[in-house]
């Protein structure tokens, strides 16, 4: 990409606010100046309003198959305990996944990662979890980091994430990750647990921080969708971020705060399952900074579209149009640890997209499908 000047834009979304009436310069995909009366190849957007492209910090993207007639049964009333009866559930997934083959796999996955480019997002987190043992979640890895090769025009961050809990000891089921770390190191960008009621135990979810942040690796955490322990952890162990909080605590959310550590909002999750929503204000008040997240997953959030996730995080958090926006971009992207990523402005990659509307203008409409310009 050679120097050229986007002109002609009613206005443009900065990352943390709007800018109106600038020219921005750029050169070989990045940004080399904003203001007026730019010099280079003119490239007219008439009216339009730039905006950085989304970055989704939290996903379940890798899976196969769906959890259609589990909604359905949902839908009639009928509980959770008693869709496990009778075969539905995470470990549906699971059984789909497994039994799916490697094309299978990338091809759905492929189909989603699609959907959410021609969306507005350039990065995505895909967390593996539905591959219970070694091999099979040693298998899922492989895959994400295929797809990396397949999007070249798109960011992707490999997870490892322990998802489910195994039929056998936690001690038979860990060793394994830890004895063949180096096998695989290459291969992650980060480490996550899913710490609550339900899945593995503050003591369980404590060894596998402990493991890989001592051996350098970025650990996230699924924390405080249910019980208030995965906070005070993520707090301890300086993570890069800990997602859901939809019950978090106050020690958690402190520790949080004094070691950087970024609070994920999966809206649709608590909206699809009725549960209510992170408690923003309270959030906010330790001074942590917020990212958005899609947590897209076959079984409590299986929607893509970002304008959604921002439609509930607007109208259900709480949070104003133009935080909603950075916080699922600028935000979003740093608790990626991308430095240069999710702003338009000097210095950052020109990674962007278009569309009619301001933030506010926007979310007034309450569009779910605005018409997207990409670059």
């Amino acid at each position: 990409m050679g120097r050229k000047v986007i002109k002609g834009l009613r206005a443009v979304f900065n990352g943390e606010k709007v800018l109106e009436d600038v020219e921005v310069l750029v050169e070989n995909g990045r940004i080399l100046d904003i203001g007026k009366n730019l010099k280079g190849k003119e490239v007219v957007y008439e009216g339009k309003v730039l905006y950085p492209k989304f970055a989704d910090p939290h996903t379940h993207l890798i899976y196969a198959g769906d959890r259609i007639e589990e909604f359905k049964l949902k839908l009639e009333g009928i509980d959770y305990l008693e869709i496990l009866k009778r075969g539905g559930g995470i470990y549906s997934t699971v059984r789909k996944t497994i039994s799916a083959s490697d094309e299978e796999i990338l091809e759905q996955t492929s189909r989603r990662i699609k959907i959410l480019k021609g969306l507005g997002v350039g990065v995505i987190e895909i967390k593996t979890g539905y591959g219970v043992d070694f091999e099979q979640e040693m298998r899922l890895l492989r895959l994400i980091n295929i797809l990396k090769r397949r999007f070249r025009g798109i960011k992707i961050f490999a997870t490892l994430l322990f998802h489910v809990k195994p039929p056998k000891t936690f001690e038979e089921y860990i060793s394994p990750f830890f004895e063949r770390f180096e096998e695989y190191r290459e291969l992650v960008d980060f480490v996550d647990v899913f710490a609550d009621e339900g899945a593995f135990s503050f003591e369980e979810s404590e060894r596998i921080l402990a493991f890989y942040t001592e051996r350098g690796i970025k650990c996230r955490i699924h924390a405080d969708e249910f019980k208030p322990f995965g906070s005070i952890l993520a707090g301890k162990y300086k993570c890069s971020s800990a997602d859901h909080l939809l019950n978090p605590s106050d020690e958690g959310l402190k520790l949080m705060a004094e070691n950087g550590v970024f609070a994920v909002f999966c809206p649709t999750t608590g909206f699809f399952l009725r549960k209510g929503f992170a408690p923003y204000e309270k959030i906010r008040s330790y001074g942590l900074e917020v990212a958005l997240a899609s947590d897209h997953n076959p079984g409590t959030s299986p929607f893509l579209n970002p304008f959604i996730t921002l439609f509930l995080a607007v109208f259900f958090l709480g949070m104003k149009p133009a935080e909603a926006f950075k916080a699922f971009t600028y935000v979003s992207a740093r608790s990626l640890n991308l430095k240069d990523y999710g702003k338009i402005d000097v210095g950052y990659k020109f990674s962007v997209f278009l569309m009619d509307y301001t933030p506010e203008e926007w979310a007034y409409r309450g569009e779910l499908k605005p018409k997207i310009l990409q670059i």
